[in-house]
């Protein structure tokens, strides 16, 4: 609803001079584009931990794994900054996080219920399923945010949390591994100065980024199996703490630290990949939320299924055509028409909820 100031009448001879309504503040297409590219990653990286592969396909996996969710987190962040000044904003983790949680984490259930005859107990039906680990995280996060600006150095609190409780035994958890180990990415994005990600974007240059891309490629073909490359894998996923990957609590703080250092580089690397003036994919930018809710559903259905298990599927060619279709499914779920079919879902109407201010 738009306010508009009313103030003293002007008398009916007085000339008046109109003076124009400042303009909307326009989106800026770089991080439309952004958000658009690193959620198709998103569905491929989900698409290949359901293929086998060869170490190529590994290689290329644990490199995407290196940086493409603390991206989307870190995305997620920095559009989340009216949460540390807006009443309204809070209001809203209702219709757009939490109501689609209650929905979404019911259909992933049902999804194993009826296609794999999972049966749960009452109180697990609404525990997170699959990729609702996210909604439940950005609750949490959203929640904290005005506590990030009033700290003197949020980033280095946030990172100093992320490793201290690494090694406690809640972390256990895989929800809330991820959701203390990816916090530095949410306040990094929460708190950083537009100016300083300008700046980044005019250094960065896609011929500087595409080597470092594929020396983390190398680098996971060459080292990404083995003992060194399994545990390099669980830190690259988030979601164990220190004892679950059999390190000591100094061992598994080094290994964080070096993991959150390396999403850092990576995700430069690829924003530098990123076009900063509007593409054909600019706007579905601004429905990832649809692509990530709803890609899970899709991919769970081949999944319980058994149709990822067949040969044809494991083999080279067929691990081409899944990713082909994977971002080919990206495409689609971040159309239009699918966000009118599905938005009593992702955007539900549970206005009503909430109390008049």
């Amino acid at each position: 609803m738009t306010y508009t100031p009313t103030g003293p009448q002007v008398p009916a001879a007085t000339p008046t001079s109109t003076v124009p309504s400042s303009p909307a503040k326009e989106r800026d297409p770089f991080f439309d584009n952004a958000k658009f590219l690193t959620i198709i990653l998103v569905v491929v990286g989900h698409t290949w931990a359901q293929l086998s592969g060869s170490n190529v396909e590994h290689a290329a996996y644990l490199a995407v794994y290196g940086f493409h969710m603390p991206l989307f987190v870190f995305m997620t962040g920095y559009f989340s900054r009216g949460y540390t000044r807006s009443t309204g904003k809070f209001r809203g983790l209702i219709p757009t996080v939490l109501a689609p949680y209650v929905i979404f984490v019911l259909l992933y259930r049902a999804e194993l219920y009826f296609l794999k005859d999972h049966h749960f107990r009452a109180a697990d039906w609404l525990a997170p399923q699959y990729v609702m680990w996210f909604l439940a995280a950005l609750v949490c996060w959203r929640l904290t945010a005005p506590i990030w600006q009033h700290l003197r150095f949020p980033v280095a609190t946030s990172v100093a949390v992320a490793l201290v409780m690494g090694g406690w035994s809640m972390t256990s958890d895989g929800t809330v591994s991820r959701m203390v180990g990816l916090l530095p990415f949410f306040v990094l994005g929460l708190t950083i100065a537009p100016g300083r990600v300008a700046a980044v974007r005019r250094v960065t240059k896609w011929w500087m980024g595409v080597p470092v891309l594929l020396a983390a490629f190398v680098a996971a073909y060459l080292w990404g199996t083995g003992s060194i490359g399994g545990t390099v894998a669980r830190l690259l996923y988030w979601n164990d703490n220190y004892a679950a990957m059999k390190l000591s609590t100094l061992e598994g703080m080094a290994g964080r630290l070096a993991a959150l250092a390396l999403a850092i580089v990576l995700g430069c690397a690829f924003l530098s990949l990123v076009p900063g003036r509007r593409t054909w994919f600019t706007d579905m930018g601004t429905r990832t939320m649809y692509v990530f809710l709803l890609h899970g559903l899709v991919i769970k259905v081949f999944d319980y299924t058994g149709l990822m298990d067949e040969p044809a599927v494991q083999s080279r060619p067929g691990v081409l055509l899944c990713t082909l279709a994977a971002i080919v499914l990206a495409v689609v779920l971040s159309t239009e028409l699918v966000r009118r079919a599905t938005r009593w879902a992702v955007e539900p109407p549970v206005g009503w909820l909430l109390a008049r201010l």
